[in-house]
This record gives C-alpha cells, structure tokens and sequence, in this order.
C-alpha cells in the first residue's frame, strides 16, 4: 500500500511533468517573437524576482548557515544551466524524433546512477516499466518524424542534456536531506538568472539589451513568459523538488515521460494537429509505464 507521503510525492511529480508538458506550446508563442537565449534569460529572471518577492512576505524564509553548499550549486549549474544550454543546441542538431528518443533516457540514467550513488536498487518490474514507457516514447518519436538530419554533435549535446537531468535527480534526492525545496529551486534559479543573462549578453553583445527591450514590449512574449516562468518553472520545479524528497529518484524521474503524453495531447487540443489510434495507444502505454514504476517499488529501498 502506497503511503499517504509517497502519495503526495507522486502527485507533486506528476503535476510538475504535466506542467512541463504544456510549456512547448508557449515556448513557440515566444520563439515567435524572440530568440533562445533571451527567451531563458528573461524566464529565469522573472522566476528568480517571483522567488525573491516571496521571501519578502516573511512568510517562507531561507536557512544555508552551516549546510553543504557545493552540491546544491552543483544541482543548480546541471539544471537548468547546463541541461537547457545543451538541449537547446541538441534540439537545432538532430531530427525531432531522435531528439525525443535521446531525451526519454532520462529515467535510465537516473535509474543506473541512483543504484550506485544512493542505493537505490529498481525493482525488476520497475525496469520493465521504465522501459515499455522509453519505447512508447520513442515509438511516437519515429511516428512524428520531420525527417531533419542528425548531426554527430547534436546527438553528444543531447546524451550531455541527459547526464545533466539525470545528476540533477539524484542531487536533489540526495541534498532533501540538507535543503528544503524552496532552497533548491531558489538556488536554482539564481544560477539560472545570472549565467542565462551573461550567455546572452556575451553571445548577442551589443544586440542584448535592444532584443531584450523588443521581447518585453511585446505582450504576447509576456504571455508565454509568464506561464513558463510562474508555472513552469518556479510551480513544477518546487513540485518536482518536494517529490525527490518524498520519493526515490527512480520513481520521480519515470513521471518525466508523461511530457511526451501532455505535449501530445496539448498538440491535438490547441494547436489541432492529427493523431492516430497507435499514438493515443502508445500513450496509454507510457501512462501505465509510469504508474507500474511507482506501484512495484522496493520496499527495502524505500
């Protein structure tokens, strides 16, 4: 029987993913009018501006005298700096459909990584899981292909992307310990905040400050900022923080493929793209997958 706090870690990771699941449709909206790296710029400047207006209430405080910061900083360097920086120049690389493929291995990574790191041994239905929702995934991936080349270091950005996502997981497992989830998404957001501006700044010069004004003046770019930095950012990733200290990191990290669900479905709703019969059953593949991972734990790791 699944306990009343593991229960509250699921939920926690599943809203968190579904979140993420809808932020590609706002992701175009800004892409529409802007580029990149001024679109996690500004995302994670307001998310780090929200997090800090927070702390101005009173009401949520944060304590790091006397804990171990270098892991968190770690954490936070791996997502979202890291991670977003190699996703964004794997995904201009590689077909979309390789790109979901490399991506699903997510909870692989994690899953080897939590078996040496924290010891964190899947159950062998936990593996079957992971993999019937990898394959689904992948499946879909092939489904919907755009036919663009693959290139070799596109294919090595996205392998990195995943090493990052998979580090974060089980540092953030791990550092629960040491740091509450607030502490971890606000150390998170402040690496974010800081090395997204000094990309932009460097990599666009003495174009940064004029693309960033333009971006902010536009209110359909502020309407997609607001969802991906308010919801999708500081919401999901204190959602997703508060599961890995609820949950181990094999079980928080399988949810991660129920984005490929929610893009879908998003896809189909709002922006009217066609879907077969085989992808909706392949996501209900995915969704029993995942809920397989979190059902047969093992209990002596829990």
């Amino acid at each position: 029987m699944v306990k009343k706090e593991e229960f509250g870690g699921m939920m926690a990771a599943l809203v968190a993913n579904m979140i993420f699941g809808f932020s590609f449709i706002f992701s175009k909206l800004a892409l529409s009018v802007s580029q990149p790296l001024v679109i996690l710029a500004v995302r994670f400047t307001f998310a780090f501006i929200f997090l800090n207006l927070l702390l101005l209430t009173g009401k949520i405080k944060i304590s790091l005298k006397g804990k171990p910061k270098k892991r968190i900083f770690l954490m936070a360097i791996c997502q979202p700096l890291l991670y977003f920086i190699f996703e964004l120049y794997g995904l201009s690389l590689v077909s979309s459909a390789l790109s979901g493929v490399i991506i699903s291995l997510v909870p692989v990574a994690v899953m080897l990584l939590a078996v040496f790191f924290l010891k964190e041994k899947p159950t062998a239905i936990q593996v079957i899981c992971t993999l019937l929702s990898i394959a689904s995934v992948a499946a879909i991936s092939v489904i919907s292909n755009d036919n663009s080349k693959n290139y070799f270091w596109g294919i090595i950005m996205l392998v990195l992307a995943v090493a990052c996502a998979a580090v974060f997981n089980l540092l953030s497992r791990s550092e629960s310990e040491n740091f509450n989830p607030f502490e971890r998404t606000y150390a998170m957001f402040l690496i974010g905040f800081i090395g997204f501006n000094i990309l932009g700044f460097v990599s666009l010069k003495g174009e940064y400050i004029p693309e960033l004004l333009r971006a902010v003046s536009n209110i359909k770019f502020i309407a997609a900022i607001l969802y991906l930095s308010l919801a999708s950012s500081v919401l999901a990733f204190l959602l997703y923080n508060y599961s890995t200290s609820k949950i181990s990191a094999v079980q928080s990290s399988s949810f991660s493929n129920i984005i490929t669900v929610v893009t879908v479905m998003a896809g189909v709703v709002f922006l009217k793209e066609k879907f077969t019969f085989v992808e909706y059953l392949l996501c209900l593949i995915i969704i029993l997958g995942v809920w397989g991972v979190n059902v047969f734990t093992n209990k002596k790791t829990a």
